[in-house]
């Protein structure tokens, strides 16, 4: 009995699809990942000169190569879980510097504000101008970190500052420490969200951002369907669609997606009519 809720990432649910074959080892292009244009001329899983379309794996020939898909309707691409959050908002950018400067915590980088221009990758964000243009500047100093950019992706947005965790899902490692200490007496100048335990939270082995009809964002390094994240995710014209598979039925966006080796991974399913 067919199961509507497992794709085949190999293969196309419609035989409206226009494939590719490019001389690419299969291996670093997994079924069911969105594959880029790189600078070279060959394809790359990380955002470069466009996204060409979806990864089917190994092609039948005798050497290596990788089938694209270009074009396509109800096409199955592999899916980052959604992953744990947290939010820094950034209150009174004066207050971080009423005495002894305050500072932020992500993991076990401390993050100092100084009135001054931060160089990137310091441990230092600039507490000035205005709540906006501090909040960018943590988020900066964050993502440019050796080893807090390694935890998280920092999103500024107005004066709010999104972490979401690298680790996806309820893997090891997204419940990542968020701290803030004020040094200034009682002058609080920034507040955090969505936290539990003083960790980042909601992380799990599902996905919560396919809806029907909207249009799916793509990793810039994985080349994986994930959320909506400014500086590290890119909207494409792909649109969400459930399967329909059996009269009546509608399984959603999501599935389980089985790769060539027979492994399950989490799947969507989108309709990329002129591509990605």
């Amino acid at each position: 009995m067919q199961d509507s809720t497992k794709i085949v990432l190999a293969s196309t649910m419609s035989n409206v699809k226009d494939v590719e074959c490019f001389p690419v080892d299969p291996a670093t292009f997994l079924a069911g990942l969105c594959v880029s244009m790189g600078s070279d001329g060959f394809p790359a899983l990380a955002k470069g000169n466009g996204r060409i379309g979806v990864s089917l794996g190994r092609s039948l020939s005798e050497v290596k190569k990788t089938s694209v898909c270009r074009t396509g309707l109800k096409v199955g691409i592999r899916a980052a879980a959604k992953r744990s959050t947290g939010v820094i908002t950034v209150s009174s950018y004066a207050n971080l510097l009423t005495t002894t400067p305050d500072s932020v915590t992500v993991g076990a980088s401390v993050f100092v504000a100084q009135s001054g221009a931060a160089t990137p990758g310091t441990l230092f964000f600039q507490a000035a101008t205005s709540n906006n243009a501090t909040a960018t500047s943590l988020a900066a100093q964050i993502n440019s970190h050796a080893t807090a950019s390694t935890l998280v992706y920092a999103v500024a947005n107005g004066a709010a500052v999104t972490l979401y965790a690298k680790a996806k899902g309820t893997a090891t490692g997204n419940d990542v420490a968020v701290a803030y200490t004020d040094n200034g007496g009682g002058n609080i100048g920034i507040t955090l969200s969505g936290l539990t335990g003083g960790k980042l939270a909601g992380g799990a082995d599902s996905v919560d951002y396919a809806v029907d009809g909207q249009k799916m964002y793509v990793n810039d390094v994985t080349g994986e369907a994930d959320v909506a994240m400014t500086g590290f995710s890119t909207i494409t014209d792909a649109i969400y669609r459930p399967a329909y598979s059996l009269p009546g039925q509608d399984p959603g966006c999501t599935f389980t997606g089985i790769d060539e080796d027979g492994n399950s991974v989490l799947a969507v399913l989108v309709d990329m009519a002129g591509g990605l």
